[in-house]
């Protein structure tokens, strides 16, 4: 998977799986959350250890937040709302590029752009836009494959795909929500 997803970063084309059979899409998607997964929390996991290394203070996240509010609306946000309209905003015009020589050009973009938009969950971004890169390195990453999924599955699996990702990052916040744990 992650070998296909790299050779189409390299040289994204708009090709669609037409006919593929709903199993073959329901393996590609089961392995893409995998992947997503495991690398997206590498990244988090990095650029944590960078920022630690380096005593970058990088002020408080949109995450933090979370913890205040009704579980259920912030699941709502969460995991339906931020994914629909993320993937119709960045993914859902790559179909205009669909016969475009510039078709890889959007395909960069949208994924770039959906990451440097998460630069603003950080608290004080104006001060650490320098790191931009760094810290939204796994939002860039999953931009580009929610941007592959999009194509070759269709825009209601790159929605699905992002809702399941964003579902299980936040089954952490649920757990110590319900289980009243403390964090400090």
């Amino acid at each position: 998977m992650l070998h296909k997803l790299w050779g189409y970063i390299k040289n994204p084309v708009y090709k669609e799986y037409k006919n593929a059979p709903s199993w073959y899409k329901r393996k590609i998607f089961f392995y893409s959350l995998i992947w997503c997964l495991v690398i997206g929390v590498a990244l988090v996991i990095l650029s944590g250890a960078v920022t630690l290394l380096f005593d970058i203070e990088v002020g408080g996240h949109a995450s933090e937040e979370l913890f205040s509010k009704s579980i259920g609306v912030v699941f709502l946000l969460v995991a339906i709302v931020a994914p629909v309209i993320e993937e119709l905003i960045f993914r859902g015009p790559l179909k205009l590029f669909e016969k475009s020589p510039h078709f890889k050009y959007a395909y960069y973009v949208s994924a770039l752009a959906f990451g440097a938009i998460h630069i603003a969950n950080y608290e004080d971004w104006q001060q650490i836009v320098w790191l931009t890169p760094l810290l939204v390195a796994p939002q860039i990453f999953i931009g580009f494959f929610l941007g592959y999924i999009r194509v070759k599955l269709g825009l209601l699996w790159s929605i699905l795909l992002h809702a399941a990702y964003n579902t299980v990052l936040f089954l952490p916040v649920v757990l110590v929500k319900l289980l009243e744990i403390p964090l400090e």
